[in-house]
């Protein structure tokens, strides 16, 4: 018997202390019943080991008494599928980050690829422990005033998305929710994508242009980005998602037309560049910029006529009715 009562003192240890006497009690009940059908089966009394034997197959007193405790799990079953979806959208945005990092290292730094990419790896490292550490206690919080449980049971099977409606996929979505925050984050100074360079004497130096419309560009990034997280998780608000759409496109284009109209958005320098070289390389980036304002925003447009086009004839058709196939 000192062995059971070892085993179950150090299981009472582990115990709320309110119900534990009855806990212990009925563990002693389950241990001592089986201990009497195996000791029928053999005829004789258990020696030490195999009344070892048995206790083990009872399972470690921690484990055992986790079953009885109200708070078996750090993040719990309801939370931990979304867990792993926001790890998936942290861990896409690191690799972003150390992408950018590192090309950065490469092209405005003029550092040799290898030592680039071991710099960006231990930028990341620290990053990716605090970005971990942070959405672990966050959703520790969240499971300990239960919330999951609450959220799983507001769900309804309505707000699926119809079988006929492209939907993109998981990492699509986590990867252009990403995009968004990075670049809502770099906009505002927060995480580094150089504007301006100096690489052997040539400095490039954002125009006054830029900083004349920051408010307009972070309210835009911030409007699609929620259409991003509306396409991704609410995929039936589809009025939501064409005046989002529509908004941010019409927007996007407006700002690209005030943008455009500067004429010039990135200047050159360098006291050692010879002025001739100067002036070409003025050209080019800024030759550059003009195709990309240019490019975006007729893709902006084309995106917004798609958006408006499905948008109609899906209330044309009616929810009724069916398409052909």
């Amino acid at each position: 018997m000192d062995l059971i009562d070892r085993y179950l003192a150090a299981i009472e240890r582990r115990l709320p202390a309110d119900k534990a006497d009855d806990i212990v009690a009925e563990i002693r009940d389950d241990l001592l019943t089986r201990q009497e059908v195996r000791e029928e089966a053999l005829g004789r009394s258990l020696g030490k080991d195999e009344l070892a034997a048995l206790i083990k197959e009872m399972g470690h007193p921690l484990v055992l008494a986790s079953r009885y405790r109200t708070q078996q799990y750090l993040i719990g079953p309801d939370a931990f599928p979304f867990f792993i979806a926001t790890l998936r959208i942290v861990a896409i945005f690191l690799a972003l980050a150390f992408a950018i990092d590192a090309a950065s290292g490469v092209v405005f730094g003029h550092v040799d690829p290898i030592r680039a990419i071991a710099r960006a790896g231990a930028n990341i490292l620290s990053s990716a422990m605090l970005a971990f550490g942070t959405v672990a206690a966050i959703f520790y919080a969240l499971e300990r005033t239960g919330f999951p449980a609450e959220h799983l049971a507001k769900w309804r099977p309505q707000d699926l998305p119809e079988v006929k409606d492209k939907q993109p996929s998981p990492w699509g979505s986590a990867f252009e929710v990403a995009v968004g925050i990075y670049a809502i984050l770099w906009w505002c100074g927060v995480v580094p994508l150089p504007y301006y360079s100096n690489v052997k004497g040539l400095t490039l130096t954002a125009d006054p242009v830029w900083t004349a419309i920051w408010w307009p560009v972070l309210a835009l990034m911030v409007a699609r980005l929620i259409y991003n997280v509306v396409q991704w998780l609410r995929p039936r608000w589809k009025a939501v998602r064409a005046v989002l759409s529509v908004a941010t496109a019409v927007g996007g284009v407006a700002l690209l037309g005030l943008v455009y109209r500067a004429g010039h958005w990135i200047s050159a320098s360098g006291p050692t560049i010879p002025a001739h070289q100067l002036a070409e390389l003025d050209q080019a980036v800024n030759l550059g910029i003009r195709w990309a304002i240019v490019v975006v925003g007729v893709i902006w447009v084309i995106q917004c006529l798609k958006e408006l086009w499905e948008t109609m004839t899906a209330r044309a058709r009616g929810p009724g009715m069916r398409v052909a196939a």
